[in-house]
């Protein structure tokens, strides 16, 4: 698109204008169908990730204690979904749980 550089501002139509604004807005901003969409990333907060894994608090914080990634918001932990497999699936003979 070549831009009307050679046109005062105040010649051109309110037409004119709006086409101009969308084929500016349209080059500069990618359009929402071209981008990916990114999969939310699910969290556990201790009761949730106690419930998903079927053991006690207990064994929640010896993981931790083992090296299990998690994240503290204020006062609260919260554990990645994927972060939380990667481990378990790292470390099951470790801990005791691959027979």
């Amino acid at each position: 698109m070549e831009l009307p550089f050679n046109k005062p501002l105040y010649a051109l139509t309110v037409g004119e204008f709006i086409q101009l604004l969308q084929e500016t807005i349209e080059k500069s901003v990618p359009k929402f169908e071209e981008q990916e969409p990114k999969e939310k990333e699910e969290h556990f907060n201790i009761e949730q990730l106690r419930l998903f894994l079927n053991c006690s608090k207990v064994t929640i914080h010896n993981y931790k204690k083992r090296g299990l990634p998690y994240y503290r918001v204020g006062r609260k932990l919260l554990f990645k979904k994927s972060e939380v497999l990667e481990f378990m699936r790292k470390n099951i003979k470790r801990l005791g749980m691959g027979r």
